[in-house]
């Protein structure tokens, strides 16, 4: 239920929630909104505090390239060709967004811009990328969080959550890496960990007292998303090969799942009642599977490609999943408390010698039906097979009588050959004993009209007669529709055997309730289409009383004798 809804100033990039303080009774949790360079802070669905990130210096070259384009006397169109030169031998990485305006510009558009612009640029914007929490000195659930703001330019900035100052900056590592997603854990005032996904294929460490991180390891593609399981600090990652790896602490590679179809999200589901966390990963397909460890213990279809998923408390519920499609629909997973992901609870026991890389098969325990079922299939194996191959040729022998009567009748409403391009439906309306049946005739040629066709109802004049038994149509034009309805009605005769009302629960209709409905082509012997319409029962109700009273089996004068005798 949606409880609250505001307009943002940008485009956001990253939101996260986290308590500021301590305090008894528990104050609102803050709302951290990443916008560019900035992060806005919401309490109340109200704007509350815009933190700024600290601005970056232009590299050396970069500002002695725009000292130069400072200077009148090369505001000329072939001085600029060579300061361009100079100024896209820097790499991308380090070059700010000023300087990527100004390569994008034509050169009679790079001269105007020179002339308009006054001042020579010698600090950087700083672009925010992805936002996490870090607990601040506790554990506990409503403890207070630190703001953890990672940059584009490899930056990770840890934030005071009373103050929202800076508490501490660290470089990702020693080569220039680009943040995409971060996984903190442990507590601020302790010891913590930040563990960093980047864009450049690999994942990288940040530990309290640090300066600069830590290349832990490297994929070999792209990174999805990543997850660390607390309970032993394993580092969970998906890739755009579709694969699940499990990596230690350190970096080391421990073993590796292949997805059936491509990841697109991932999170942690603790089960603390069970003593187990499990990992939920997101297909392309709109399933959601449950790994414990390598092993999957459990699937869920969500009919939709899943964007964002999170595992967790909401409201009274302990433990529910929540997740957003990417046609932007919300779902809510609820645990039941009765669920239990022991595989061996299940009757499943996992086969020691799985390799890595393969999923695990899951090997039912060997019953006493199933030992007698395999023993008897043994016995009579060359028997059962030839009964089998018996009953297949049977049920292939019925299925080409069956297509073979229904084209020789013509009993479909698609065409075949050069009629294939019509198509002929039919709809029943009201209670009758009159009923209307539309026919809609349809042209799905783009290019070819039709002439020459005309409609024939065939029915039992005994229970139906038809308004317009024959129906010439006219010049059907490419993708044109037709309707042409009809009045038919259910003759009755003086005594009326009252099972024709529940004849759909009788069965006792039979072919005498059935209307064919013929389309009919000049100079062919056969028709081009039917369609068969079940007829459906008169309601008693629309019958005169005369009938309805004779269906009774009532006759006039007869009284009734009312208790006594």
């Amino acid at each position: 239920m949606q409880t609250a809804d505001m307009l943002l100033p940008d485009l956001p990039l990253a939101i996260a929630g986290f308590y500021a303080n301590e305090v008894v009774p528990r104050s609102t949790p803050l709302i951290a909104v990443a916008f560019s360079s900035c992060v806005y802070i919401y309490r109340n669905m109200k704007p509350f505090f815009k933190y700024y990130l600290p601005s970056i210096e232009l590299s050396t070259l970069e500002m002695d390239v725009w000292n130069q384009l400072a200077d009148p006397n090369n505001h000329s169109t072939e001085a600029l060709t060579i300061i361009s030169e100079t100024l896209k031998t820097i790499p991308d990485k380090i070059l700010s967004m000023q300087s990527r305006n100004f390569l994008s510009l034509t050169p009679d558009e790079q001269l105007e811009y020179l002339e308009q612009k006054s001042e020579t640029p010698t600090w950087k914007p700083p672009e925010i990328v992805c936002l996490t929490t870090l607990k601040l000195s506790s554990v506990e659930r409503y403890s207070a969080s630190c703001l953890v703001v990672g940059t584009e330019d490899g930056d990770v900035i840890v934030l005071d959550p009373q103050t929202l100052t800076q508490l501490s900056q660290a470089k990702l590592s020693s080569v220039k890496k680009t943040p995409y997603q971060m996984v903190a854990t442990g507590l601020y005032n302790v010891d913590y960990r930040i563990t960093v996904a980047t864009r450049e294929k690999s994942v990288c460490i940040l530990k309290r007292d640090w300066t600069e991180g830590r290349l832990l390891f490297s994929t070999q593609d792209h990174i999805i998303a990543i997850e660390v399981v607390t309970s032993d600090n394993s580092i969970m990652v998906i890739c755009t090969d579709n694969t699940m790896s499990c990596y230690t602490r350190k970096g080391k590679k421990m073993w590796c799942v292949t997805l059936e179809h491509r990841p697109v999200a991932m999170t942690t589901v603790p089960v603390m009642h069970l003593g187990v966390t499990l990992i939920g990963v997101a297909l392309a397909s709109g399933h959601v599977h449950l790994y414990e460890g390598k092993a999957r213990v459990d699937t869920i279809f969500v009919r939709d490609v899943v964007s964002v998923m999170k595992f967790g408390r909401l409201g009274q519920e302990e433990h529910v999943l929540i997740i957003v499609s990417g046609s932007g629909n919300l779902m809510l997973k609820i645990l039941k408390r009765t669920a239990d992901f022991n595989s061996h609870s299940a009757g499943v026991e996992m086969s020691p010698s799985v390799a890595a890389g393969q999923k695990p098969w899951l090997i039912p325990k060997k019953s006493k039906l199933f030992l007698e079922q395999s023993m008897r299939e043994r016995e009579n194996a060359l028997s059962m097979h030839e009964t089998f191959q018996f009953e297949l040729n049977k049920l292939r022998l019925l299925t080409a009588k069956t297509l073979l009567d229904a084209h020789a009748k013509s009993e479909n409403s698609v065409g075949a050959g050069a009629m294939e391009l019509l198509r002929l439906t039919a709809e029943v309306e009201g209670l009758g004993p009159v009923f209307r049946i539309t026919l809609m005739v349809e042209n799905t040629s783009s290019d070819k009209a039709v002439i020459g066709l005309a409609i024939l109802f065939h029915v039992h004049t005994a229970n139906y007669k038809v308004t317009k038994p024959y129906i010439k149509i006219p010049l059907l034009s490419p993708g044109g529709k037709l309707k042409f309805p009809t009045k038919i009605e259910e003759v009755f005769e003086d005594n009326i055997n009252p099972d024709v009302f529940f004849r759909p629960v009788t069965g006792e209709g039979g072919e005498r309730s059935l209307v064919k409905i013929l389309l009919l082509k000049e100079e062919r012997r056969t028709p081009v289409l039917a369609a068969i319409v079940q007829m459906p029962p008169t309601d008693p109700l629309m019958l005169p009383f005369d009938k309805l009273q004779a269906a009774g089996g009532f006759q006039e004068g007869t009284e009734w004798d009312v208790g006594g005798k």
